[in-house]
């Protein structure tokens, strides 16, 4: 059934064909859950990415500590505690993640980087493991002219879904996040 024109009918229908008001805003409604969610999607890993930059410079500057013998004595008796030390690497993390129990820290040393090799663990086992077991602690940094180690692991917990594809723990949810440094102890002395 066709509507004549001249009906106050046609006429509405026709310019309803011809309007192009709200276009605009239904396009946009359309588009405006994948583009908002891409861009939730870009803007935490930009925040995860920059955390672990944070976590490695922090890393590096207690490792810098260990290195030159403001953490144990020449003959490897420790003067910082391991849990000073911890905090020493959460003074530059704490800016932006809660460090209370959630960075790990291990710190280990050898006689040569070959027995180092053998020691050194796996950054995805200092933490929480998967079955939610803790790790055994580690805390030697070794003496003068020793190879040393420090790493720090913290576990990033995804905020938007379907983020499993970046996750290397527990099921894919979780990424975890680690500073690294690896070193020669200095001859700082007896």
């Amino acid at each position: 059934m066709k509507i004549p024109s001249s009906s106050w009918l046609g006429r509405l229908a026709a310019r309803y064909k011809r309007s192009q008001d709200g276009a605009t805003a239904v396009e946009f409604a359309l588009v405006a859950g994948p583009f908002f969610f891409v861009l939730g999607c870009i803007c935490e890993t930009g925040l995860m990415l920059f955390t672990e930059y944070v976590i490695q410079n922090s890393v590096q500057e207690a490792a810098r500590m260990v290195r030159t013998g403001q953490v144990s004595a020449g003959d490897g008796t420790i003067i910082l505690s391991s849990s000073d030390f911890k905090d020493k690497i959460c003074e530059g993390v704490s800016i932006i993640i809660d460090c209370n129990g959630a960075v790990n820290v291990y710190v280990n040393s050898a006689t040569t980087f070959a027995a180092l090799t053998t020691s050194i663990a796996d950054p995805l086992t200092v933490g929480v493991g998967a079955d939610g077991s803790d790790y055994t602690m580690v805390y030697q940094p070794g003496g003068q002219l020793r190879a040393s180690t420090v790493i720090a692991t913290y576990d990033w917990d995804f905020a938007f879904p379907f983020m499993d594809f970046l996750g290397n723990f527990r099921d894919g949810r979780i990424r975890r996040l680690y500073g690294l440094a690896v070193f020669r102890n200095e001859p700082f002395g007896t």
